[in-house]
């Protein structure tokens, strides 16, 4: 479904990204962990066409991503869920649900009041917001928000860039049980997560991003064993 293959990405001078390759398959949920300053939101950039690569390729089936900008990528059915949420705060829940499926309203118009109906019923607290300005709901709220404007667009690949920012942890659990009910209905999913046991123990594969590259991939439940994975991102102490 999405492969990046050898992907290397600089600010400036300064290399983020280097020779990064990874995939996900149809259906997915792949979690990309790893410390602050990592390349996480970068190499999550980039596969949206926000950042251009300076080398490698990036593929959503057979179609070839890597130059394109970010307003020709989402049609190609890449959504990125940015962090901190970034709703439309002096806009209504429905309008911020409205401007996820713009690039369909040539194409697909009469399926997007569906697709809120659809986008609704994940999101069953937000049924009676509609009306009711993205900048006044709570965090919890406006990332549930967030991750439905994503939706509308019809993703093949559902990009989330840390969902569990700075939400309490009975907000984070709902909101990874609702990623997990997303997964069983088929959404395949790339997210970046510094809450590294919540989000191993939910996706199907792990990527652990360190100084922008890839230094540890597999399974994501082997990883919750791991002692590597343990000491450095899961706060477990290993005894000498």
């Amino acid at each position: 479904m999405l492969k990046v293959v050898k992907v290397s990405t600089y600010h400036g001078r300064s290399k983020v990204l280097d020779s990064i390759s990874l995939n996900v398959e149809k259906g997915e949920m792949v979690t990309i962990i790893g410390a602050n300053g990592a390349g996480k939101s970068t190499l999550l950039g980039t596969i949206a066409g926000i950042y251009r690569p300076k080398s490698g390729q990036i593929y959503l089936g057979t179609k070839q991503t890597s130059c394109l900008p970010a307003e020709k990528v989402v049609p190609e059915g890449i959504s990125l869920v940015p962090e901190h949420r970034a709703v439309f705060d002096s806009l209504t829940v429905t309008d911020n649900l409205k401007l996820g499926a713009y690039h369909r309203y040539r194409t697909d118009k009469k399926n997007i009041e569906s697709d809120i109906e659809n986008v609704l019923s994940l999101f069953p607290v937000l049924k009676d917001r509609t009306q009711q300005l993205a900048g006044t709901l709570s965090g919890g709220e406006q990332q549930m928000l967030a991750i439905g404007r994503g939706l509308m667009a019809n993703p093949k690949v559902l990009l989330l860039d840390e969902p569990s920012l700075g939400l309490a942890p009975l907000v984070v659990k709902e909101i990874f049980e609702i990623l997990i009910n997303l997964k069983k209905r088929g959404t395949t999913i790339l997210m970046v997560e510094q809450n590294a046991r919540a989000a191993l123990k939910i996706a199907d594969r792990a990527y652990i991003l360190e100084r922008g590259t890839i230094s540890l991939a597999g399974r994501a439940r082997d990883m919750l064993q791991d002692t590597r994975v343990q000491s450095a991102y899961l706060g477990a102490r290993l005894h000498a």
